[in-house]
């Protein structure tokens, strides 16, 4: 069985979720900020898979130099509207870091759900 990327993207939608609910519960960090987090790197994701996607499709309207151009752009726009929230909205640095982490854990954890493969 083949490691898919939407069940990254469900699993870390349920763990962003896990971790909203125990900010809001123990106030510890700003539940805004974790959700935040983790939808910034949610879309971050998406938008990866979908580049990703169109650049390894066969046939035509494959042009990477396009694809590249989307690239640059998408990091351009992800970078300049994280610094201007982080500039003018009150977030918690540590509640948005915990969200953001969340897709990383649930990458790690999908991958350890998977069967070992022997050569």
């Amino acid at each position: 069985m083949a490691l898919r990327l939407e069940d990254i993207e469900r699993l870390h939608i349920g763990l962003l979720a896990v971790a909203t609910a125990l900010a809001l519960a123990t106030a510890w960090v700003s539940a805004w900020s974790v959700l935040l987090g983790g939808a910034v790197m949610g879309a971050n994701f998406w938008l990866m898979r979908q580049l990703s996607r169109r650049l390894l499709a066969p046939g035509r309207g494959r042009r990477p130099g396009v694809v590249v151009g989307l690239l640059l752009a998408k990091f351009s726009l992800f970078m300049g509207l994280l610094g201007l929230l982080f500039w003018r909205a009150p977030i918690d640095p540590l509640g948005f870091g915990v969200g953001a982490t969340m897709l990383l854990v649930a990458c790690v954890a999908a991958a350890l759900r998977q069967p070992l493969r022997t050569a």
